[in-house]
C-alpha cells in the first residue's frame, strides 16, 4: 500500500533513511513540503509510525465532481463580467494574476485558451498534461478564458495567466501524492520567482492554487493534502481556493481540502434569479466542526470551453466552477487595487475573509453571521471595484485592508 510520510521535525534525508530502514520502496519526495511517498506493507507501516518526528498516512483517492446540464446556458454571465471589467475607462482584464489549476489538464489549443497556459506539469500516470477527462479545461475557461469584448464567451479575468498542473488522470481520479506533488511544484515556482526578484504580477509568479476536486473529509488535521495546503498558504503566501463539493443539501458534506480552515471553500448559488443556494452545493459543518463554505458564487448552467474540440463549448454546473470564478475574480480586484494604490498592493482572500461580513450578500432569511450553506455569502464585487477607483490614496496605515472592504458591493444587483 502507498503511504505519505510527513515530517514532524525530521529532515527529508532523515525521513527517507527511516523509510528505507523498515524496507520502504518506490520512494518519491517533495521539494519543499516535507513529505515523502512510498510503498509499505502493514507491518512496515506500524513499525515506522513508532518513530518520533514523523506521521504515517495512507493514500486517499480524489475526484472531480460536476453536473452536465440539459438546460441552456445563462447567456448573461459573460456580459455581467464584461460590464464589471468595463467599469473603468481602461477596462480591467485581470492582467497580473497567475492561477495554478490543479485538475485534469487543460486543452490549451482551444480558441478561448490560446496563449493562456504559461507552464505545465503532469503528476498522473497519464502520458500528457492534456485534458482527456474533461474538467480542467472548463475550470481554466472560467478563470481566464476568452477575451474582453461584448458578446464574447469569456471567463472572469481574460488577461490572467494559467499554470496547468495535472493531478487528475484521464479517468477522473487523483491521489494524495499527485495533488501534493502539484502543490509542492507551485510552491517551488513561487519561491523561485521570489529568489529571482520577480514581482507577484509576473506571469511566472503563481498567486493562487485552484483545486476543483475533493476527497472525503476524514476529520484529520494531519491529512497529507491539508498539511500541504496550509503550508502553501501560511509559508509560501498562496491563496488556496477549493470547491466545496456537490453533495448537498445534506449537512457535513464539505469535501477535502475545502474543509481545512486555511483553504477558501467555495459553494455555488443559482446563476439566474434570486440569490439561492444551489441544491447540490455541499454544506458544513466539517467533520471538525468548522463552519463552511467560506463564500458562495454563481455555479449553475455555465457555458465553458470543451475539451473535445477547439471551437466547442459545453454547459455544466457545480462548485467546481464556482471556485475558479472566485479565483478569477481576484484578478479584477487586485488590478483595481493596484491602479488606486500602486503596484505593491496585494489582494488575498485569506485576509479579505476576515472582513467578509462587510462586503458579502445573503438572502434576507439567511443567518447574518457565517453559516453552513452560504458561508459569508456572495462577494458583492462591483461596488468594491468602483470605490477603489474613486478613493484618493489613503494614508499608509490604511492601505492594506480598506480597499478589500470597499471593492466588493455591486455584484448582487448585476444579474
Amino acid at each position: 500500500m502507498r503511504y505519505s510520510i510527513i515530517s514532524k521535525g525530521l529532515t527529508l534525508d532523515r525521513l527517507e533513511a527511516e523509510i528505507k530502514k523498515v524496507g520502504g520502496r518506490d520512494i518519491s519526495r517533495t521539494i519543499l513540503l516535507g513529505q515523502i511517498f512510498c510503498e509499505l506493507d502493514e507491518d512496515q507501516a506500524k513499525v515506522l509510525s513508532k518513530v518520533s518526528g514523523l506521521a504515517v498516512k495512507p493514500m486517499q483517492a480524489y475526484k472531480t465532481n460536476q453536473v452536465q446540464t440539459a438546460l441552456p446556458p445563462v447567456e448573461t454571465i459573460s456580459d455581467v463580467f464584461y460590464l464589471l471589467r468595463s467599469y473603468f475607462a481602461v477596462p480591467l482584464t485581470g492582467t497580473g494574476l497567475t492561477v495554478a489549476v490543479l485538475d485534469s489538464g487543460i486543452r490549451k489549443t482551444h480558441q478561448s485558451l490560446l496563449n493562456k497556459v504559461i507552464y505545465e506539469a503532469n503528476y498522473t500516470g497519464s502520458p500528457t498534461a492534456d485534458d482527456v477527462f474533461g474538467h480542467g479545461t472548463q475550470v481554466a475557461f472560467v478563470i481566464a478564458g476568452g477575451m474582453h469584448a461584448l458578446g464574447e464567451k469569456a471567463g472572469v479575468s481574460p488577461g490572467a495567466s494559467l499554470m496547468n498542473i495535472k493531478v487528475i488522470d484521464d479517468t477522473g481520479i487523483g491521489s494524495d501524492e499527485g495533488i501534493i506533488m502539484g502543490i509542492d511544484k507551485v510552491c517551488h515556482l513561487a519561491e523561485e520567482a521570489r529568489r529571482k526578484g520577480l514581482v507577484p504580477t509576473d506571469e511566472m509568479y503563481p498567486n493562487i492554487i485552484n483545486m476543483s476536486l475533493g476527497g472525503e473529509d476524514d476529520g484529520d488535521p494531519d491529512n497529507p493534502v491539508r498539511v500541504a495546503c496550509r503550508q502553501a498558504s501560511q509559508i509560501y503566501g498562496l491563496d488556496v481556493v477549493a470547491a466545496a463539493g456537490n453533495f448537498g443539501p445534506k449537512m457535513t458534506t464539505i469535501t477535502l481540502p475545502a474543509c481545512d480552515p486555511e483553504v477558501i471553500a467555495v459553494g455555488a448559488v443559482e446563476t439566474s434569479g434570486e440569490l439561492v443556494i444551489w441544491d447540490k452545493s455541499s454544506r458544513g459543518p466539517t467533520a471538525q466542526g468548522e463552519t463552511k463554505p467560506d463564500f458562495v458564487i454563481w455555479g449553475t448552467n455555465l457555458e465553458m470551453a470543451s475539451e473535445k474540440a477547439d471551437d466547442e463549448y459545453v454547459t455544466k454546473s457545480g462548485t467546481s466552477f464556482a471556485a475558479p470564478m472566485l479565483a478569477g475574480l481576484t484578478g479584477l480586484l487586485w488590478e483595481s487595487g493596484r491602479r488606486a494604490y500602486g503596484e505593491g498592493w496585494l489582494f488575498k482572500w485569506t485576509q479579505a475573509r476576515e472582513l467578509a461580513q462587510y462586503f458579502s450578500s445573503k438572502p434576507q432569511d439567511a443567518p447574518v453571521n457565517k453559516d453552513n450553506a452560504y458561508g459569508y455569502g456572495l462577494p458583492a464585487m462591483g461596488t468594491m471595484l468602483g470605490q477603489v477607483a474613486q478613493v484618493n490614496t489613503p494614508s499608509q496605515g490604511t492601505t492594506e485592508m480598506f480597499p478589500m472592504i470597499m471593492m466588493m458591493a455591486m455584484m448582487s444587483s448585476m444579474v
